[in-house]
């Protein structure tokens, strides 16, 4: 952001605030005067609240409503995420009005960020826009006027042979997690709050992922009884309803359970077993390879969904007489 001229005089004035025909004025950003007081101790009162308001502070203050009040009741990984996304876009946007903000605004932007980064970035951008129309604070959206860069589905397949070499280097812990992605599907960060009073049924598992909301009810398999078991036992006379539960009982944070999956998969790595890294998150795919019904299993109302983005195992075809 390029800095305004240094004033020259009455340095004693906040920013934006002037003395003109024996009374203090507040400039906002679109140029209007704001007629505050002649006192100058009521003025700079006057300013101070000005300032303390949302539409003041511009998109900066709108996002940093949104991560107050709408960010925590998102998922534990999108509450990262977005804490990583809003850098980009407060340096670039803040201290802008929201109707200053254009959808060329918008395209420049992106131009400038990795084109996988300036996606999510901008879909976080377009929520707070709308969070913003609701509060009163703008009355467009610029972003639905923006084609976000096109996108390849991850492909990364995870091959038997791959999960096992993993597998015979995990600790205990992990490899129950990695039992429960298999068989379940699940995401890390619902695995991660697996725990005895909310999930655990004589019917199944039972679980609303944190994600889409979307209820399942995993039935119960031998395989499956067999890694709630093992997990339960691990926690030896530490008292805790988690299933995957750290050495005090609670529950891992998903970027301390990553931080783990990091060391072993350079263990793995570097002792040859495996060849290619892969993420925790693969593992929902290497589920849908293998179950019956992948899309029941994932909690996916459109098999298209499943299909493009987790079917990722080649097709098994007969060939041609």
């Amino acid at each position: 952001m390029p800095m305004g001229r240094r004033r020259q005089h009455r340095r004693d004035l906040p920013e934006r605030v002037y003395f003109r025909h024996n009374a203090y004025y507040f400039v906002a950003r679109n140029g209007e005067w704001i007629w505050l007081a002649r006192d100058r101790a009521i003025a700079l009162k006057k300013y101070a609240d000005i300032n303390a308001s949302p539409i003041a502070g511009g998109m900066a203050a709108i996002i940093e409503r949104h991560m107050r009040e709408v960010t925590p009741t998102k998922a534990p990984r999108t509450q990262q995420n977005n804490a990583r996304e809003i850098i980009p876009l407060k340096r670039v946007f803040g201290h802008m009005e929201p109707g200053e903000i254009t959808s060329q605004d918008i395209y420049a932007y992106m131009d400038m960020r990795p084109r996988i980064a300036a996606n999510r970035e901008v879909a976080l951008l377009s929520r707070i826009f709308r969070y913003a129309i609701r509060w009163g604070l703008a009355t467009d959206n610029p972003c639905r006027q923006v084609t976000r860069n096109p996108e390849r589905p991850r492909r990364r397949h995870i091959e038997d042979h791959e999960f096992a070499a993993v597998y015979e280097t995990a600790t205990p812990v992990i490899r129950c997690a990695m039992d429960i992605a298999r068989l379940t599907g699940l995401r890390l960060g619902d695995i991660l709050r697996l725990n005895e009073r909310e999930h655990i049924r004589d019917e199944g598992v039972y679980i609303e992922t944190g994600k889409t909301g979307k209820r399942l009810l995993i039935e119960w398999t031998d395989n499956l009884r067999d890694a709630i078991a093992r997990a339960r036992s691990l926690r030896g006379s530490v008292r805790s309803i988690y299933l995957i539960a750290n050495q005090e009982g609670q529950s891992y944070t998903v970027s301390g359970f990553e931080s783990l999956w990091q060391r072993i998969m350079a263990k793995a790595i570097s002792s040859g077993k495996l060849a290619e890294r892969f993420h925790f998150h693969d593992l929902r795919a290497f589920a849908a390879h293998r179950a019956e019904n992948p899309s029941e299993l994932l909690g996916h109302d459109d098999p298209r969904t499943t299909s493009r983005i987790y079917r990722r195992g080649p097709r098994r075809v007969k060939p041609a007489r």
